[in-house]
């Protein structure tokens, strides 16, 4: 009996050894290979966030955060609140904020918070919440029974004001637009005494460039496209006017002295044209004036278009060319063709480089050399 258990225990002890050293569980696989049947789970890289410097968003790729967008709204109109002034306004009793139908309608309360603080950290007011704006009210008028939901009559506005002792009724909605991508924000604050509307603007978030409008923007770019509707019905030109001065560089060869260089001041005047008037034709008259080598004029006529579009924010940039004459008199004249570029910095000061090709001509007071080659200039305007 002893023997038949010490003959069982040794079995069992084996078939433990031999289950615990097979190669199958406990080596690893081949060439660090997965098993088959296995996932990886790669935890996802967080969306790079935004920075705000100074009322301005900086973005470092081609992707804005609605957050931020909508951040830089509710701070405008925060702002917009303060201007008004706190006598004027305070309190303000909030009646109803609402987010369109593409948008989840708990956002709703969030988006209230978050315009109340941006209210708080602009302007000294105070914002009271109306209970009864949002509920459901039922009664027996006239044998029928009657149900309103918020304010319905002016009676009861003027009401809920004197309740709460609020001066304006403020509304809000929140639009999310898809296509393009955008998001419009417009408010309504209305006068508890007369139910007239005290202030209403609308906020809006460019879809390409994040840049923040408001609707009266819009209002002023129709304007000004009507009035230039105007101008062409009643054949009224819109003239550019510019004086440059610069440096442009003419070749000789066979001369000992090289190259010309001579000092210029040009005068050109344009006419805008085209669907958007990014069309510049015009003439220029320009003078040349090195003492030792060569007094001359040129008279050209010029053709350009803007390159970028055009934006109060951004340098506009023109790109075209010319073509003219160099009238020298004593030395001779010859047909000169350039390429131009010129960039508006601000509104007023100009940068501007040509690259053009003199033909060559034979000097009349000494035909041992010649003039002309490639002419480059370069040099500064002022236009208005």
């Amino acid at each position: 009996m002893r023997r038949e258990a010490v003959v069982l225990l040794a079995g069992l002890l084996w078939a433990l050894g031999a289950g615990a050293q097979s190669p199958t569980a406990a080596s690893p696989p081949p060439d660090n290979e997965m098993p088959s049947g296995s996932s990886v789970y790669a935890k996802p890289r967080p969306p790079v966030r935004l920075e705000t410097r100074e009322g301005r968003l900086v973005r470092p790729g081609d992707q804005v955060d609605a957050n931020d967008a909508l951040d830089e709204i509710l701070d405008e109109f925060a702002a917009d609140i303060a201007r008004l002034g706190a006598n004027r306004v305070s309190p303000i009793l909030l009646e109803r904020v609402r987010v369109s139908d593409n948008m989840n309608p708990e956002f709703a309360s969030i988006l209230e918070a978050r315009l109340v603080s941006a209210i708080y950290r602009a302007a000294n007011v105070r914002v009271v919440r109306c209970y009864e704006c949002y509920a459901t009210h039922a009664q027996v008028e006239d044998g029928a029974w009657v149900v309103r939901r918020g304010i319905s009559r002016r009676e009861d506005l003027q009401r809920l004001m004197k309740k709460y002792n609020a001066q304006v009724v403020l509304n809000a909605s929140l639009t999310l637009h898809t296509a393009p991508n955008a998001l419009a924000f417009d408010v309504e604050l209305v006068r508890a005494e007369d139910a007239s509307i005290f202030f209403a603007e609308g906020y809006r978030v460019h879809p390409h460039t994040a840049l923040l409008y408001r609707s009266a923007d819009k209002v002023q770019s129709r304007e000004a496209r009507l009035k230039d509707l105007e101008d062409r019905i009643n054949a009224k030109p819109h003239f550019n006017h510019s004086l440059h001065l610069g440096a442009m560089i003419i070749p000789t060869e066979g001369h000992p002295e090289g190259s010309i260089w001579a000092p210029y001041t040009a005068y050109r005047f344009s006419e805008a044209f085209g669907e958007e008037r990014t069309w510049r034709l015009g003439g220029t008259v320009a003078g040349l004036l090195s003492p030792s080598r060569m007094v001359g004029a040129i008279l050209s006529a010029t053709l350009l278009s803007r390159i970028n579009k055009e934006n109060v924010y951004s340098i506009n940039c023109f790109g075209g060319g010319s073509v003219g004459f160099l009238l020298t008199g004593v030395q001779g004249n010859s047909p000169m063709f350039n390429a131009q570029a010129e960039c508006v910095m601000a509104h007023r000061i100009t940068l501007q480089g040509s690259l053009g090709i003199l033909v060559p001509f034979a000097s009349s007071t000494d035909s041992t050399y010649t003039i002309g080659g490639l002419t480059p200039q370069v040099g500064m305007g002022f236009t208005w």
